[in-house]
């Protein structure tokens, strides 16, 4: 996986508050809120299935009704009502399947997010993949994928996200998550949950929040072209060849060229871009504002 290293600063400084989840309770958390929307979605592939199979019973009853008639188009009309309600059986049972593998899927995660606080301090940086081919490749160069995962962060520690791929990092002792988007590259360089959150983010899309009651000294992340400092808590950043994209959901973040020129406020709502050769756009109000969070919710503090 071949990725054009990027650099994007990161200050992040929030106030004191009450006392937060640990990494493992944040990622158990946003595991088990997963399962449960895989859940309700069996649900409602069940009650297509049952619909489909009550939607056939009828169309075969209308069918075998005319076939004593001599009405050719209304037989032939019937007989196009039982192809349609088989087709829809079939559909109904192949979303079903899908979603019941899903479901397995969910259910297996939790179980090894539990086995992972279990076994290691629950405060340590882990990653889990969401979708796809997700692999953690370690400062010593040895790749790990499949049982392996989810998996405790190291310092040195990159995870490689690949085409049609999403993964999820928990990182400063749960005072922030990181959404990996496919194509897309980060190195942890350090994660300390009182101090200083570092990583280097090569050419991809992620999106970063910080959840915290902690003060952080830095919180880095590079990319080509700018330097953000962050005055809030939900904003995400694409490192591409012409530059980096910033969006911000919540708060203000300021946005300077990687070459120390003026920058500017991105307040909730709106974007910027910077170029590769250092310019800075006029920050733009967002097209489009996110239909559905990407954060865990609802989680137990400490």
């Amino acid at each position: 996986m071949q990725y054009k290293i990027a650099i994007f600063t990161v200050l992040l400084v929030i106030a004191q508050s009450a006392c937060g989840a640990s990494a493992g309770e944040r990622a158990l958390a946003w595991a088990q809120s997963q399962r449960d929307a895989a859940l309700g979605s069996v649900m409602v592939a069940r009650h297509r299935l049952e619909t489909a199979e009550s939607d056939l019973a009828v169309s075969r009853n209308v069918e075998r009704d005319i076939s004593t008639s001599k009405d050719a188009a209304a037989l032939s009309v019937a007989h196009e009502a039982v192809t349609v309600s088989e087709q829809g059986l079939q559909e109904a049972k192949v979303l079903l399947k899908r979603a019941t593998a899903f479901l397995s899927r969910q259910e297996s995660t939790v179980s090894a997010v539990k086995n992972f606080i279990a076994e290691n301090n629950s405060h340590k940086a882990l990653f889990i993949p969401v979708d796809g081919r997700v692999r953690r490749v370690s400062a010593s160069g040895v790749t790990y994928t499949g049982d392996d995962l989810p998996a405790p962060l190291r310092a040195g520690d990159r995870i490689e996200v690949g085409p049609g791929s999403s993964a999820r990092l928990f990182v400063a002792g749960g005072n922030a998550e990181i959404a990996l988007s496919q194509n897309s590259s980060m190195t942890l360089e350090r994660n300390e949950a009182d101090d200083s959150f570092e990583a280097l983010l090569t050419e991809g899309f992620g999106r970063i929040r910080a959840r915290t009651k902690n003060y952080f000294k830095k919180f880095e992340v590079r990319t080509p072209s700018a330097v953000t400092s962050v005055r809030g808590t939900d904003f995400s950043v694409k490192a591409s060849p012409a530059g980096t994209r910033v969006e911000v959901f919540e708060s203000i973040v300021y946005v300077s060229p990687i070459n120390g020129s003026e920058g500017v406020e991105v307040h909730a709502g709106e974007g910027c871009d910077v170029l590769k050769e250092g310019g800075i756009q006029p920050v733009k109000q967002l097209d489009t504002q996110p239909r559905k969070s990407p954060w865990s919710e609802n989680v137990t503090p400490n």
